[in-house]
């Protein structure tokens, strides 16, 4: 009988527990649910991440959402160290991240105001999105999405480009700023590519307009907006060559280098479209140079032997052109030697790789400013198994180039 009533007496405390804490746990279940797409910090988590980047329609705008939160009470800076640990935990994500980055440089410009301010807070993460962010943002103004195709007059875009890239900034930046301008160029005219490169011919030299050939044939070829909005047209689906064999000279070299992304959509394997590159005339070469740029993305996941072998299908400078596009979109993506360096070191030929580590390496020294002894540090660092990188770092020291 007192077994009984214990019994009795602490099922009723069980009860009443229930009765007092039950809304409390559920409530918590509840908040733990809402938060589940932030990080504790109050951060966006790579999942809910990921998920804008399934949504081929409203990405941007899914993005800059998420961003906009995240970046009301942190950093710029806290934000792309944020996406730099994805892209560690994630291959997928570091393949996937660049639009992500995009999205950080709008709302990082939406709240400075001015590509100055925007591109101090910028850094290289992710191919250096958050410069080309902000001079979409620039561009398109806060407006960015309702009034997307209430399109300026090509008179209203060249004013505007002309105004955007300081002469007087590094190279490396300005270089980022022209290629963001590009991609916003070729958006806001409605994917008429034609007249979006008439755009970029108001700037003021060679340099600066091939720079921003480039950004309109990047955001051609990569865009989901062209895609999904039925702006196929840019493209041939039976044409590999298509669009770049239509344009006009001054603008085949920059589409070309951008165009092997559109053969690999098509389904051609790396031999077959070293064998249409072969086509291309006097641009087999910066067609060559796209296989490699196109191959940096499996580089970057670590299949750095595996793009190697690719481009060693190719000969003489069919092959260095292929690396020469692996190692500038490797050291694009970082400004350092992290990617590009293991993958120099990959090549089964000496002379492949001797030839590749004296890319990377120039094109840090000239490019990205980089001084001597950080690169040697890069050497050391990335390419440890590969003495040669060292030794070449060592040789330009020594040399004075």
């Amino acid at each position: 009988m007192g077994n009984f009533r214990f019994g009795i007496f602490s099922f009723l405390v069980l009860l009443g527990l229930l009765l007092v804490l039950g809304p409390s746990v559920i409530r918590a279940q509840e908040t733990e649910q809402s938060s589940a797409n932030k990080t504790n910090a109050g951060l966006p988590s790579l999942a809910a991440t990921k998920d804008c980047l399934k949504e081929p329609r409203s990405t941007a705008e899914c993005l800059d959402n998420l961003f906009r939160e995240a970046l009301r009470n942190h950093s710029t800076a806290d934000v792309l160290q944020l996406i730099e640990r994805f892209e560690a935990e994630d291959p997928e994500f570091r393949r996937d991240c660049h639009p992500v980055v995009h999205a950080i440089g709008r709302e990082t410009f939406r709240l400075k105001g001015n590509i100055h301010d925007s591109f101090s807070a910028c850094d290289q993460t992710c191919h250096s999105g958050c410069y080309h962010g902000s001079v979409e943002r620039f561009l398109r103004g806060d407006d960015i999405y309702s009034e997307s195709y209430k399109h300026p007059s090509q008179a209203e875009l060249k004013q505007k480009a002309t105004a955007a890239c300081d002469s007087n900034t590094p190279l490396r930046l300005r270089y980022q700023c022209l290629h963001g301008l590009g991609h916003a160029i070729l958006f806001f005219a409605a994917y008429q590519l034609q007249s979006s490169l008439e755009v970029c011919d108001a700037l003021g030299d060679d340099w600066s307009r091939s720079s921003c050939y480039g950004g309109v044939f990047m955001e051609n070829v990569s865009n989901a907006t062209n895609e999904k909005k039925n702006f196929k047209k840019n493209f041939s689906p039976t044409d590999y060559h298509a669009p770049c064999n239509q344009l006009a000279d001054q603008y085949r070299r920059e589409c070309y280098i951008m165009q092997t992304s559109r053969m690999m959509e098509m389904g051609l394997s790396t031999e077959r479209m070293l064998q249409e590159c072969a086509k291309a005339g006097a641009y087999r070469v910066p067609c060559a140079q796209s296989i490699g740029r196109d191959l940096s993305n499996e580089a970057r996941m670590g299949q750095t032997r595996s793009v190697a072998q690719k481009c060693e299908l190719a000969q003489d400078d069919n092959r260095l052109a292929c690396m020469r596009g692996a190692v500038y979109a490797l050291v694009d993506n970082t400004w350092d030697g992290r990617y590009a360096m293991p993958f120099c070191a990959a090549f089964g030929n000496n002379r492949d790789s001797e030839d590749c580590f004296k890319m990377s390496i120039q094109y840090l020294r000239t490019v990205f400013e980089k001084p001597i002894e950080d690169i040697a540090r890069d050497c050391s660092r990335h390419a440890a198994n590969s003495p040669r990188c060292a030794e070449l770092v060592v040789r330009q020291q020594t040399s004075g180039l």
